[in-house]
């Protein structure tokens, strides 16, 4: 038998160690911890929610540019926010009044606010007020300040921010 043992030395020495295995499987659920949380539905749904939003700030801006002028020399569109969701409107042709006619969403052709589901609040930071609003040229013309114009989305995934550029305009999801 001793022979044997000598003739095939590979054969002695496949497989892993326990210590190995136990150092696979600590990483594995260190891995686990930390990428899950990241993966949840609700992280899933809030980042859904913020592109939504932008591209919705985004049609605005594109009203305001293409049918701004339909409405009148001073015709523009708006997203006004609320606590939990926003609406399109526009200003029926009145420079000294924001929005304040609602227009119907494109997706849903209703003109009621749409509200974020899974409790996500809004929080509008640097507008004049809970609205973003664009002239015909596209350009944001209620920003409180010279900064970035930033709608925050809080829900159980954590926060995700739609930034607005206050000259061009651009609207960028962080």
């Amino acid at each position: 038998m001793a022979q044997c043992a000598h003739a095939h030395p590979v054969l002695m020495n496949r497989g892993f160690t326990l210590a190995e295995l136990i150092v696979v499987l600590v990483v594995v659920g260190i891995i686990s911890v930390i990428a899950l949380p990241r993966l949840s539905e609700n992280t899933i749904e809030l980042s859904g929610q913020a592109e939504q939003v932008a591209s919705d700030i985004r049609h605005a801006q594109s009203l305001s540019m293409t049918r701004g002028a339909a409405l009148g020399s001073q015709g523009r569109y708006c997203l006004f926010f609320t606590a939990t969701g926003y609406q399109y409107k526009h200003n029926a042709n009145s420079y000294a009044t924001p929005c304040t006619v609602a227009v119907a969403h494109p997706a849903t052709g209703s003109t009621t606010a749409i509200v974020l589901s899974g409790g996500t609040a809004v929080l509008p930071t640097n507008l004049t007020g809970n609205y973003v609003e664009f002239d015909g040229k596209g350009q944001p013309t209620s920003f409180a300040g010279a900064g970035n114009a930033t709608i925050t989305l809080t829900a159980t995934g954590g926060p995700r921010t739609v930034i607005i550029s206050p000259v061009t305009g651009k609207v960028s999801v962080q």
